[in-house]
């Protein structure tokens, strides 16, 4: 997976943040823990052009946003 970022070096916009979220509950389902989501996340983002040098302060803001939205995927498509 390749993003490149157009807005700014460290700028996600929705389609990328919904991706992410695609591809934690694709490949590693509904059962992550938050460390272990965060940890998803944060290999995710060495494929992310300008993200290798993310702000500790911005990196926290995403995975925040992340989880958040994980967790509302999760709501929004439980297992039968």
């Amino acid at each position: 997976m390749e993003f490149t970022c157009t807005q700014s070096m460290h700028t996600l916009d929705d389609e990328q943040i919904g991706t992410l979220v695609s591809v934690a509950m694709e490949d590693f389902g509904p059962g992550l823990t938050r460390t272990e989501f965060n940890d998803v996340m944060l290999w995710l983002f060495e494929s992310i052009a300008g993200f290798e040098t993310l702000p500790s302060k911005l990196t926290q803001r995403y995975l925040r946003l992340l989880w958040s939205k994980y967790q509302q995927a999760i709501r929004d498509h439980p297992l039968h």
